[in-house]
């Protein structure tokens, strides 16, 4: 039943898409905070933000909800899958068609947020270690 990777052009398109938004709706998130906090590129400092490189931290990561740093992200990531499986398997024809286009670019969206949460957590859990 289930597949490894997409059969169709269309599958791996939306498949990208779906990435696409996930990384689109991270740099957002980064931009809009890093407006607020009043930075003079708040573009470029998203951008710097996503690509910022721990590999100078030596605290190993702990994941402990099945390589999710915290149970939020590991519900949400359930609870999306769940409700895409529902609707794709309780729904058909266009419904279905309407209410995932709806429903999964606002999961995807939600995720994204969760994670640039922790993200921001650690940030400042770092910086509040350093000082």
């Amino acid at each position: 039943m289930a597949r490894s990777l997409p059969d169709s052009s269309t599958e791996w398109w939306i498949f990208l898409g779906a990435l696409a938004l996930y990384f689109l709706g991270r740099w957002f998130f980064a931009w809009r905070q890093a407006q607020l906090e009043g930075r003079r590129r708040p573009g470029r400092a998203a951008l710097d933000e996503l690509g910022e490189d721990d590999d100078d931290e030596m605290t190993p990561v702990r994941a402990g909800f099945g390589g999710f740093s915290t149970w939020r992200q590991f519900i949400g990531f359930i609870v999306g899958g769940v409700v895409i499986a529902m609707i794709a398997g309780l729904t058909e024809g266009a419904l279905r068609v309407a209410l995932l286009w709806f429903v999964s670019p606002l999961l995807v969206i939600g995720l994204a947020y969760m994670d640039f949460r922790e993200a921001r957590k650690a940030r400042a859990k770092r910086t509040r270690s350093r000082a």
